[in-house]
């Protein structure tokens, strides 16, 4: 077990922590410990949907993962492979124009899933109160626990949220131009986003998220305090 997810006091409620134990420990590791920590230990919340109606920030991972779904790219009306790297018409900004939000103010974006009139996220079914998506979720869905958290796990899940837009928007600006169009933007004030304020990092070049180490995202610091050998 590379990382460990376990109940913990915080302020005299029952909340989580985490440590890792394994240096090549990956998002994808964090994802599943967090998922089987859920199982065992939270109460279900079929039929609460008060997540769905809250921010859903997107990384680049997670826009990938719904790229490669046959029923995504069926409804975007586009070929190829869902990846990236593919040499058919970018998906990217097609699924971002249908499915996703994209705020601009000056050079700050922000990408999200959108949401329904009412605020919901796109993907749930109002009705049955079930994600039409549930195993495509994104990363901020998957680890949202509603419980107290500790510091280190709580900026653990900020940075690979932070770093997975990051690369998305870098993504983003290089997609709309090798389609030759206007990146989307659905709300925008002022807006001068620039590649150069995007540079590659951790992410970059990963369409899983297993192949994305968690020390590669981490600070000196945060590693520091997650890592335990």
């Amino acid at each position: 077990m590379k990382i460990r997810v376990f109940n913990c006091q915080i302020n005299g409620q029952t909340g989580y922590d985490l440590c890792v134990s394994n240096e090549e420990a990956t998002v994808q590791d964090y994802l599943d410990a967090v998922n089987g920590y859920i199982t065992a230990h939270c109460p279900p919340c079929d039929g609460c949907t008060s997540c769905c109606r809250e921010r859903v920030p997107l990384t680049a991972q997670d826009v990938a993962v719904y790229l490669r779904d046959g029923e995504i790219r069926r409804l975007l009306g586009t070929g190829g492979t869902g990846k990236f790297s593919d040499p058919a018409p970018p998906l990217l900004p097609e699924f971002l124009k249908r499915f996703g939000h994209v705020y601009v103010d000056g050079a700050v974006v922000d990408i999200g899933l959108a949401h329904r009139r009412g605020g919901a996220c796109i993907f749930l079914d109002p009705g049955r109160k079930r994600c039409t998506n549930y195993a495509l979720r994104p990363l901020v869905c998957q680890t949202f626990i509603c419980r107290p958290v500790s510091r280190r796990a709580d900026e653990l899940r900020g940075r690979l949220v932070n770093a997975g837009m990051d690369e998305l928007v870098r993504r983003w600006l290089l997609e709309s131009r090798r389609a030759g169009v206007r990146p989307v933007m659905h709300e925008a004030r002022r807006p001068r986003p620039q590649l150069s304020d995007y540079r590659s990092g951790a992410c970059s070049g990963k369409e899983y998220y297993r192949q994305l180490r968690l020390k590669d995202v981490c600070s000196p610091g945060l590693w520091r305090a997650l890592y335990k050998s």
